[in-house]
């Protein structure tokens, strides 16, 4: 059991292509919405567009308690308890 709780943040887009849903998420040790909205996010669709969507342009995001112990920190693929990325929004 790990000593903090971790949370999996998941926040749905729209494709900036053809408007299909895409869904990102990433791990944290915080559960309030901020710290995934100040992060970017590149996720793929099925009709070949991929790049970067600022978590904060998300149409839906939920968090839910992660009973998992993934790695959570600055610099972690994944993780959405680093310093957040420069925005240029």
């Amino acid at each position: 059991m790990p000593d903090t709780e971790n949370y999996a943040h998941v926040l749905l887009f729209a494709c900036p292509n053809c408007e299909r849903p895409l869904v990102s998420a990433c791990a944290s040790t915080k559960k309030n919405l901020e710290v995934a909205e100040a992060e970017w996010f590149a996720p793929h669709c099925l009709c070949g567009w991929t790049g970067d969507l600022a978590g904060v342009t998300a149409l839906k995001h939920w968090v839910e308690g992660w009973e998992g112990n993934p790695p959570i920190g600055a610099g972690i693929p994944g993780s959405c308890d680093g310093e957040p990325l420069n925005s240029g929004i």
